[in-house]
Protein backbone atom coordinates (compact mmCIF):
# COMPACT_ATOMS: atom_id res chain seq x y z
CA UNK A 1 0.00 0.00 0.00
CA UNK A 2 1.56 3.26 -0.68
CA UNK A 3 -1.26 5.19 -0.55
CA UNK A 4 -3.29 6.27 2.87
CA UNK A 5 -6.45 4.11 2.42
CA UNK A 6 -7.85 5.88 5.51
CA UNK A 7 -8.47 8.81 7.90
CA UNK A 8 -7.17 12.29 7.49
CA UNK A 9 -4.29 11.60 4.75
CA UNK A 10 -6.85 9.38 2.92
CA UNK A 11 -5.17 9.47 -0.55
CA UNK A 12 -1.85 10.40 0.25
CA UNK A 13 1.80 8.79 -0.24
CA UNK A 14 2.98 7.05 2.38
CA UNK A 15 6.22 8.18 1.63
CA UNK A 16 7.86 5.42 0.25
CA UNK A 17 8.47 3.67 -3.46
CA UNK A 18 9.55 0.33 -4.52
CA UNK A 19 12.48 0.71 -7.83
CA UNK A 20 13.24 -2.15 -10.09
CA UNK A 21 16.90 -2.61 -11.40
CA UNK A 22 18.44 -4.97 -14.41
CA UNK A 23 21.33 -5.07 -12.65
CA UNK A 24 22.64 -4.96 -9.25
CA UNK A 25 25.19 -2.29 -9.81
CA UNK A 26 22.52 0.13 -10.49
CA UNK A 27 20.85 -0.74 -7.32
CA UNK A 28 24.13 -0.35 -5.30
CA UNK A 29 25.16 3.13 -7.09
CA UNK A 30 21.64 4.24 -6.18
CA UNK A 31 22.06 3.31 -2.54
CA UNK A 32 25.43 5.29 -2.16
CA UNK A 33 24.23 8.17 -4.28
CA UNK A 34 20.67 8.58 -3.05
CA UNK A 35 20.59 7.44 0.93
CA UNK A 36 20.28 10.26 3.22
CA UNK A 37 19.92 13.28 0.67
CA UNK A 38 17.58 15.66 1.20
CA UNK A 39 14.23 16.34 -1.57
CA UNK A 40 11.88 18.64 -0.41
CA UNK A 41 12.17 19.31 3.47
CA UNK A 42 12.70 15.46 4.08
CA UNK A 43 16.00 13.41 3.94
CA UNK A 44 15.30 9.93 2.19
CA UNK A 45 16.50 6.50 3.21
CA UNK A 46 17.31 4.22 0.24
CA UNK A 47 17.71 0.37 0.83
CA UNK A 48 17.55 -3.04 -0.71
CA UNK A 49 14.11 -4.93 -0.50
CA UNK A 50 13.79 -7.66 1.96
CA UNK A 51 14.61 -10.52 -0.43
CA UNK A 52 12.28 -13.19 -0.19
CA UNK A 53 12.79 -16.91 -1.54
CA UNK A 54 10.11 -18.07 -3.38
CA UNK A 55 11.71 -21.45 -3.26
CA UNK A 56 10.28 -21.09 0.43
CA UNK A 57 7.29 -19.88 -0.20
CA UNK A 58 6.58 -23.59 -2.00
CA UNK A 59 7.98 -25.66 -0.07
CA UNK A 60 5.29 -27.24 1.93
CA UNK A 61 5.38 -26.08 6.00
CA UNK A 62 5.59 -28.48 8.61
CA UNK A 63 2.35 -29.12 10.66
CA UNK A 64 2.08 -28.00 13.99
CA UNK A 65 0.63 -30.00 16.46
CA UNK A 66 -0.44 -28.53 19.92
CA UNK A 67 -0.82 -31.53 22.72
CA UNK A 68 -2.95 -30.24 24.68
CA UNK A 69 -5.51 -30.50 21.67
CA UNK A 70 -5.29 -33.44 21.40
CA UNK A 71 -2.94 -36.30 19.28
CA UNK A 72 -5.32 -38.82 18.40
CA UNK A 73 -5.76 -38.17 14.24
CA UNK A 74 -9.49 -38.14 13.07
CA UNK A 75 -10.69 -41.65 11.94
CA UNK A 76 -11.45 -42.17 8.71
CA UNK A 77 -15.65 -41.80 8.02
CA UNK A 78 -17.49 -45.09 8.19
CA UNK A 79 -20.59 -45.42 5.92
CA UNK A 80 -24.03 -44.74 6.74
CA UNK A 81 -24.96 -48.36 6.90
CA UNK A 82 -22.27 -49.17 9.26
CA UNK A 83 -23.30 -46.33 11.35
CA UNK A 84 -27.01 -47.57 11.54
CA UNK A 85 -25.56 -51.36 12.57
CA UNK A 86 -23.55 -50.05 15.44
CA UNK A 87 -26.23 -47.65 17.02
CA UNK A 88 -28.89 -50.75 16.61
CA UNK A 89 -26.20 -53.11 18.20
CA UNK A 90 -25.82 -50.40 21.47
CA UNK A 91 -29.57 -50.16 21.47
CA UNK A 92 -30.00 -54.05 21.80
CA UNK A 93 -27.09 -54.16 24.53
CA UNK A 94 -28.98 -51.66 25.93
CA UNK A 95 -32.71 -53.23 26.65
CA UNK A 96 -30.91 -56.32 27.57
CA UNK A 97 -29.09 -54.94 30.34
CA UNK A 98 -31.88 -52.55 31.40
CA UNK A 99 -34.06 -55.35 31.32
CA UNK A 100 -32.00 -57.05 33.78
CA UNK A 101 -31.15 -54.48 35.97
CA UNK A 102 -34.66 -53.47 37.00
CA UNK A 103 -36.65 -54.35 39.83
CA UNK A 104 -39.76 -52.57 41.59
CA UNK A 105 -39.76 -52.10 45.31
CA UNK A 106 -43.78 -53.65 46.02
CA UNK A 107 -42.32 -54.56 49.67
CA UNK A 108 -45.01 -52.54 52.19
CA UNK A 109 -47.26 -51.67 49.21
CA UNK A 110 -50.36 -53.42 47.84
CA UNK A 111 -49.74 -56.64 45.41
CA UNK A 112 -53.02 -55.72 43.25
CA UNK A 113 -52.98 -52.24 43.03
CA UNK A 114 -51.18 -51.31 39.63
CA UNK A 115 -47.85 -49.79 39.97
CA UNK A 116 -48.76 -46.10 38.07
CA UNK A 117 -51.58 -45.92 40.34
CA UNK A 118 -49.34 -45.76 43.43
CA UNK A 119 -47.97 -42.44 41.84
CA UNK A 120 -50.72 -41.15 40.57
CA UNK A 121 -52.68 -38.51 42.13
CA UNK A 122 -55.87 -37.59 40.03
CA UNK A 123 -58.84 -35.00 40.65
CA UNK A 124 -62.49 -35.79 40.22
CA UNK A 125 -63.32 -35.25 37.07
CA UNK A 126 -66.87 -33.82 37.75
CA UNK A 127 -64.58 -30.37 39.46
CA UNK A 128 -62.48 -29.91 36.29
CA UNK A 129 -64.90 -29.91 33.03
CA UNK A 130 -63.14 -29.03 30.41
CA UNK A 131 -65.94 -27.80 27.51
CA UNK A 132 -64.38 -24.65 26.68
CA UNK A 133 -62.61 -24.13 23.68
CA UNK A 134 -58.56 -25.44 23.84
CA UNK A 135 -59.26 -27.09 27.13
CA UNK A 136 -59.69 -23.90 29.31
CA UNK A 137 -62.11 -24.57 32.62
CA UNK A 138 -65.50 -22.89 32.40
CA UNK A 139 -66.10 -21.20 36.20
CA UNK A 140 -69.01 -20.16 36.91
CA UNK A 141 -70.42 -17.03 38.05
CA UNK A 142 -70.34 -17.70 41.73
CA UNK A 143 -66.45 -19.18 41.36
CA UNK A 144 -65.59 -15.10 40.96
CA UNK A 145 -64.22 -13.20 44.19
CA UNK A 146 -65.91 -10.25 43.58
CA UNK A 147 -69.56 -10.49 42.66
CA UNK A 148 -71.66 -7.52 42.33
CA UNK A 149 -74.88 -8.05 43.96
CA UNK A 150 -78.01 -7.54 41.88
CA UNK A 151 -81.04 -5.61 44.06
CA UNK A 152 -84.58 -4.97 42.99
CA UNK A 153 -85.67 -1.94 42.72
CA UNK A 154 -89.21 -1.39 43.27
Amino acid sequence: MLFHKGGPMVGQSRGYAFVTFTQNEGATNAIIKLDGTSVGNRCIAVRLAKNIKYDDLQRPKPRIEIPALGRVKREEKISKADAIRAIEAKLKTLERQTDNNLELNTVGRDQNVPFIHRYQFNKSREALQRTGPHGKYIKTKSASPYQRQLVKRR
